[in-house]
């Protein structure tokens, strides 16, 4: 008869083997088979072909991100976390405006 130690070395190995093969599920699914965004917008697009507000609608969402890229290639210090437009210094969470 099997003891409670033999018993719960067991379940240890079974958790951390099943743990090891999720993550390399996972990693599996995110290399070879999650389809990108690029490849979804152009499924997307193809199909939209019967959807004139689908296509108007991608078309706007496409033209913003344009925008916003040149936006924050034209910061002086290239860096999006600040505010797009606008000259602002940073204040602290506890100054009073």
């Amino acid at each position: 008869m099997l003891d409670f130690d033999t018993l719960a070395r067991a379940v240890v190995t079974l958790i951390i083997a099943s743990s090891f093969l999720l993550l390399a599920v996972g990693i599996t699914w995110r290399l070879a088979l999650k389809p990108t965004m690029q490849a979804f917008l152009d499924y997307r697009t193809m199909r939209g072909g019967a959807d004139p507000a689908l296509s108007r609608r991608m078309a706007e969402l496409e033209d913003e991100v344009r925008a916003l890229k040149e936006r924050v290639g034209l910061l002086p210090d290239g860096n999006p976390s600040r505010r797009l437009g606008t000259e602002v210094p940073l204040r602290g969470t506890k100054e009073k405006a």
